[in-house]
């Protein structure tokens, strides 16, 4: 089937986008590393690019786990070209990886506003790497230090909408407020609470709880006249892999095609 307003990328695995290096079989064992990052794991970002050059000062500083830079670079590289704004919010940010790569890499985006209850000292360390390497991403960060609620208050309408592993209900609010916006958004689930979420329990037994609450949270965009689709971030990552990206149609799109919805192979 097809349709102009969504479609889902199906397919058994996704090879790394941004960090080739784990599509060979001497780095993929290591893609899921929990540990925290080493000077020692700068081995594994070989290269001059800016990004590999920025990944060994994230191992130089030991910033943060070796899966979230995995999961964050990955991320990004498969949102980046659906991002068309000039300023983005990577909500529930925590160390704010996701917004610094946006602002670090992208010419386009001259503001990203990182939003997160506390700012851990992560952060601080994430972004005094970026700065050694790339001095001016700094400029055109804002980390906002309030609840997921209270967003609209910090972020203008228009700005894309990122949330990476924004835990169970909170990938919902990412949505709302998107929406409210009339925004693109680009998530990664995570958490997701099988029992509690709206979703048709018929559509969890036969689906699975995961992919019935992303088919959910699907129509839930169509239906406020998004274009939506599907993608996905390396499995040897984290299993938490599912990407959606909704963006709004333009308003003559939205009353077209506000009376079907399916979903189609890429």
């Amino acid at each position: 089937m097809s349709d102009a307003s969504s479609d889902v990328l199906v397919q058994a695995d996704q090879p790394f986008r941004f960090l080739k290096q784990f599509n060979s079989v001497e780095f993929a064992d290591h893609a899921s590393c929990r540990d925290r990052l080493r000077r020692s794991d700068a081995r594994w970002f070989p290269g001059e690019y800016l990004s590999s050059v920025f990944a060994r000062e994230l191992c130089e500083r030991g910033a943060m786990r070796f899966k979230e830079v995995l999961e964050s670079f990955e991320f990004y590289a498969c949102v980046r070209n659906r991002i068309r704004s000039e300023s983005v919010a990577d909500l529930c940010c925590g160390h704010g990886l996701v917004g610094i790569l946006f602002a670090m890499l992208e010419r386009d985006i001259d503001q990203v506003v990182l939003l997160d209850k506390v700012r851990p000292k992560s952060f601080d360390i994430v972004l005094a790497a970026a700065q050694a390497v790339a001095p001016w991403t700094a400029e055109k960060i804002t980390y906002v230090q309030a609840p997921l609620k209270r967003t609209l208050d910090h972020v203008e309408p228009g700005t894309a909408i990122l949330g990476v592993h924004a835990c169970g209900e909170r990938t919902d609010q990412c949505i709302e407020h998107a929406i409210a916006l009339n925004s693109t958004v680009a998530l990664l689930p995570c958490c997701r609470r099988h029992r509690l979420h709206p979703s048709p329990d018929c559509l969890k037994s036969v689906l699975g709880a995961d992919v019935a609450i992303d088919v959910d949270r699907t129509y839930r965009l169509h239906a406020a006249g998004y274009h939506v689709r599907w993608d996905q971030i390396p499995s040897s990552i984290t299993e938490m892999n599912r990407v959606l990206i909704g963006k709004p149609l333009p308003a003559a799109g939205n009353q077209t095609n506000a009376v079907s919805a399916a979903v189609t192979r890429k």
